[in-house]
């Protein structure tokens, strides 16, 4: 028999029955699909409440045992990672849920939900009308980030949504949450954050400057930092590559 673990939050309470059956049946058909690879992610209205659904991919063998006893699983992470961000005073989508489902102790499904967030992302970034300005204002929220200590390992454009305030001013939202660190003190671990914010490398430097500066940093230092993270960060998508090409695969 299947066991359950719910979290639910409170500020959602009238929903959660509606939560609780999603976990213990699964998205519902008439969730919208929004974005499908390794994990699935659904777009789905409750109650006036505009739900994003993130359905991580069944763990093999070795990862459900990691998961079950050494680790938290990535849709408790993705929960506790976005309430810690808005804690120390970031932008994420309102968390609301998160589930997870075992077999015989060992994790099989795994969901994470938040409220749906209006709004564009950082890819393409020198494509958009305004592209000084909001690069400007981005690089000020990355400098932000590692003064708080925050590292987010998936830092890629796509998981960059900005928004505008009432007053004009840019707002961050981060996404896709479950590899985080932090407390992260290590000036290299940190710059990492550039290597594959833009694989465009004029585009990565030109990033890097305006972190420089808002910082009051030496620019050199700080682009000469973030060249080398995407160098290496290419490296090993190509090291990666070629051994999926010995082993046959695509």
């Amino acid at each position: 028999m299947p066991t359950y673990n719910i979290h639910v939050s409170a500020r959602f309470t009238k929903i959660r029955p509606q939560i609780e059956k999603i976990i213990r049946h699964g998205v519902p058909s008439e969730a919208e699909v929004i974005y499908k690879a390794r994990n699935i992610v659904y777009r789905l209205n409750i109650e006036g409440v505009d739900l994003v659904i993130k359905s991580f991919r069944i763990p093999n063998t070795l990862n459900s045992l990691v998961y079950t006893h050494l680790r938290k699983g990535k849709a408790m992470r993705s929960y506790q990672n976005a309430k810690k961000l808005q804690e120390l005073g970031f932008h994420t989508p309102t968390p609301i849920a998160y589930g997870e489902v075992r077999v015989d102790g060992r994790l099989r499904q795994s969901y994470y939900i938040s409220e749906n967030l209006p709004g564009d992302n950082m890819r393409d970034w020198e494509q958009k009308p305004d592209s000084d300005a909001l690069l400007r204002a981005f690089a000020a929220d990355i400098v932000r980030l590692h003064r708080a200590g925050v590292l987010h390992k998936d830092f890629s454009p796509g998981n960059v949504i900005y928004t505008r305030d009432e007053n004009g001013a840019y707002r961050f939202h981060y996404i896709d949450l479950n590899r985080m660190e932090f407390g992260v003190r290590s000036r290299k671990k940190l710059m990492s954050m550039f290597r594959s914010i833009n694989l465009d490398t004029a585009q990565t430097l030109r990033l890097a400057a305006l972190y420089a500066m808002s910082a009051k940093e030496e620019m050199k230092t700080v682009c000469d930092e973030a060249a080398e993270a995407q160098a290496q960060y290419i490296a090993l998508q190509r090291r990666k590559q070629a051994f999926k090409h010995l082993l046959g695969r695509k």
